[in-house]
């Protein structure tokens, strides 16, 4: 059974993950957490209550949510094609 990075924590647990998720930039540490937002609907209300907690972050969150998007849209047309 496998649990996902951001609904299962839950609370200030939360917040501390997505802490060290903006301070990872680049790093594939978070992979599986990228992948849960992409696929877990419980993660993304999750991360965004902790993302409204941490206000100072939201330039680097949303780089990051960019990039993430991006790169599954990609990937979800390679797949089509």
């Amino acid at each position: 059974m496998s649990t996902c990075c951001w609904c299962t924590p839950g609370g200030s647990s939360t917040i501390d993950v997505l802490k060290r998720y903006a301070s990872s930039t680049g790093s594939s540490e978070f992979q599986t957490a990228d992948e849960d937002l992409c696929y877990c609907l419980e993660c993304v209300a999750e991360y965004h209550r902790a993302r409204d907690e941490v206000p100072f972050l939201h330039e680097v969150l949303w780089e990051l949510e960019t990039l993430r998007l991006v790169s599954h849209f990609e990937k979800s047309m390679k797949a089509e094609a």
